[in-house]
């Protein structure tokens, strides 16, 4: 039987990452914090070009410009209330249907470069790096109790990792579950093209969790980047998560 999260109401964040959401290429684009407040800004690109962007002297504003077409995603941290916040925001530059040349593949097995791509970018919560770690220790849970012959089935892995998983997020605050259900049900899709058809091998099925575990572990902030700077004045300081997952 296929458990559903709990949902609890989200609470709206001081402070907002205002910019466009869609961009003329080589033309200028401001993201900027709302209210005004300084940050450490990063673009990450849809290629392996760098961004050329900017940030004005007050640091609460991000000038972007680039020829490169295709979704780009600015990141910008903040501190609220003594502790580490993100907030993201997606810009499409030039045609939405263009689609970059994709970065030639590396020793990273597709699961692990999902989650470290993907993790800052579906998951809505700030403190996403240290809620991180409880969703490693979930996983791995799971590992250990297959192990000792305490969970036999696949189904049953998947109920337990369910209880683990929204018990663990709901201590770490009352979003937490909310923040991480865009990520968890995409993982659900990203486990079952992993698995394929050793979706009920409960071998093959340890391993990938393991995986995940291990692959959320060794997740980190995004590093700022000095980016080539841009020839502008700037102003002067103003689900049903797993649903197709082991299916009985």
């Amino acid at each position: 039987m296929i458990l559903f999260f709990l949902l609890f109401g989200a609470n709206s964040a001081a402070q907002e990452l205002v910019g466009p959401a869609r961009t003329v290429p080589g033309t200028l684009a401001t993201f900027e914090i709302v209210p005004t407040q300084e940050a450490s800004w990063h673009v990450v690109t849809p290629g392996t070009e760098s961004t050329p962007y900017q940030i004005d002297t007050g640091l609460s504003k991000l000038y972007f410009a680039s020829s490169e077409q295709g979704r780009y995603t600015v990141i910008a941290g903040i501190v609220d209330e003594g502790r580490p916040k993100f907030l993201v925001k997606a810009v499409v530059n030039g045609d939405e249907g263009f689609k970059p040349t994709p970065p030639p593949p590396d020793s990273t097995s597709t699961l692990e470069a999902w989650i470290r791509t993907q993790t800052p970018l579906l998951v809505k919560g700030g403190d996403w790096i240290a809620e991180s770690r409880l969703v490693a220790d979930c996983f791995e849970q799971i590992v250990r109790r297959i192990d000792e012959k305490s969970i036999q089935t696949p189904q049953n892995t998947q109920a337990q990792l369910q209880i683990a998983l929204v018990a663990a997020l709901a201590l770490a605050s009352p979003t937490a579950v909310t923040d991480w259900m865009p990520f968890l049900t995409e993982l659900s899709r990203q486990l079952e093209n992993e698995l394929g058809d050793k979706i009920t091998d409960l071998e093959e099925l340890k391993k990938t969790l393991q995986t995940v575990a291990d692959a959320m572990k060794s997740l980190e902030i995004p590093k700022i980047v000095t980016n080539t700077p841009l020839q502008v004045d700037t102003p002067r300081r103003q689900v049903r998560p797993f649903r197709h997952l082991f299916s009985q």
